[in-house]
């Protein structure tokens, strides 16, 4: 799935109020650029206050649901929510803020958005005085080491609900369970496996994933993370080299899952959501996509969205050549606090219960991100089998070990790297030959790295 396709899938206290009574100026400490801070509203024991937040993400009946059980825990603080579709979302967050708005909480797209509105919040270190104690412990360093890094200032400006990533493997789990096929873990165990679904399954497809060049990428990088682990974020920053015997190796890597027939070349021609829809369709037995595909381990969403498998597990992409299992990861879904608000500690207080309080154990069915939160642990009543609360886990586990974040330079993936994998894929380039040619395309100066 590409950002973009991502993104609309996505469409999506100290502690305490410091006494919501005598809320004093907290100071005006200027900021970071971008305008200063407000004043903060004096509000008297009792009175109720209301928070304005925007976000794009989780979807609108999650979020409902989360902000009704905070409002009923916090009876003096009310949330008016706008939630927007995610594209609009990146050019109206920005328009908005530089416009003076008087927001109280923002959600930010991580990678898409920080740079584009840190400016016009506080940092972190500004309001984390309304945070327990010790915040940072209640979370997984990575997200949050991410959130900060994003920022070009390398300062931290949200608190990330979650992380995404990619790749990984849902498998139907009825069907491998009526085959006798235990769920594999190295590229030979899934050749098998394939072999199996095609002698008794004629009809269906044993592995399937996009075709489109963007999900080479994903491919190519989940397959050299396995003894490479940070190789991705080596190549971006210009530290290895696109011609590297890493870069070599993983391409020749990634063209023997064909070579061995674990997968057919008629599986590039996939497009859009077709290996989705042959997946859920009962004509695939492994789907190889994101972990934002993770709410199909569900019974009440295939339900809902009438998903007629039975069962569905989940596991990281098999090891292809040595290593261990790997995935990009990113953050998600940050919570931010814009130098506008005048109600900092109780924006603080939802922040907390949304990335590390109750909040968490509401939006988190949904199971579309990772949470931050070391505390999360998915509901017995979403997960109903086996194969997807151990499907959960492995997702949860690649994710929170990632070697490598999941960002890409867009220009370059759909302008030469896409095409230039799916070269080798199809035979028509040496895995050599293609590693040259990303190096001096990437060299060229049309592209920036990071």
């Amino acid at each position: 799935m590409n950002r973009s396709r991502l993104l609309r899938v996505l469409a999506l206290t100290v502690a305490g109020v410091v006494g919501l009574g005598g809320l004093g100026a907290c100071g005006d400490s200027g900021g970071v650029g971008g305008g200063k801070n407000a004043d903060q509203a004096t509000t008297k024991d009792g009175e109720k206050v209301t928070l304005r937040y925007w976000t794009w993400f989780p979807p609108e009946a999650t979020l409902r649901a989360t902000i009704a059980a905070f409002e009923r825990d916090n009876p003096t603080i009310k949330i008016e929510l706008r939630i927007f579709e995610a594209a609009d979302y990146q050019k109206q967050l920005p328009l908005a803020l530089n416009g003076g708005e008087n927001l109280d909480v923002v959600g930010v797209q991580v990678s898409a958005m920080t740079n584009s509105v840190r400016e016009q919040l506080r940092p972190v270190s500004e309001w984390e005085k309304n945070l327990p104690a010790g915040w940072h412990d209640k979370l997984a360093a990575g997200p949050v080491k991410q959130a900060e890094t994003s920022a070009k200032d390398g300062k931290l400006y949200t608190i990330p609900m979650g992380s995404l990533g990619s790749a990984v493997m849902l498998y139907n789990a009825a069907m491998l369970a009526d085959l006798g096929i235990a769920v594999p873990k190295t590229a030979d165990e899934l050749a098998a496996a394939a072999a199996k679904v095609r002698a008794a399954k004629p009809d269906v497809t044993p592995v399937v994933f996009s075709g489109e060049p963007y999900w080479q990428e994903e491919m190519l990088f989940t397959i050299a993370g396995q003894s490479s682990p940070t190789l991705s974020d080596d190549v971006f920053a210009g530290r290895k080299a696109w011609n590297s015997p890493e870069m070599v190796m993983a391409l020749t890597q990634y063209k023997s899952l064909f070579d061995k027939g674990i997968v057919g070349t008629d599986v590039l021609s996939l497009k859009g959501g077709r290996p989705a829809e042959l997946f859920t369709g009962g004509k695939a037995a492994f789907y190889v996509d994101g972990s934002w595909q993770s709410s199909m381990l569900s019974e009440s969403y295939r339900k809902a969205n009438k998903i007629e498998l039975a069962d569905v597990g989940a596991a990281a992409f098999p090891v292809v050549a040595g290593g261990k299992p790997a995935a990009r990861a990113f953050a998600e879904g940050g919570l931010g606090i814009p130098k506008k608000s005048t109600h900092v500690a109780q924006a603080a207080k939802f922040v907390e219960y949304m990335t590390m309080g109750k909040g968490v154990d509401s939006w988190g069915k949904d199971l579309v991100l990772v949470p931050t939160a070391k505390s999360y642990t998915a509901d017995g009543s979403v997960l109903t089998s086996k194969a997807a609360r151990d499907g959960y886990a492995a997702i949860t586990t690649v994710i929170n070990t990632a070697g490598s974040a999941r960002d890409s330079n867009q220009s370059f993936l759909n302008q030469v790297e896409g095409n230039a994998i799916l070269d080798v894929l199809r035979g028509q380039s040496t895995p050599q030959a293609a590693a040259d040619k990303l190096q001096a395309e990437w060299t060229s100066g049309r592209y920036t790295a990071k």
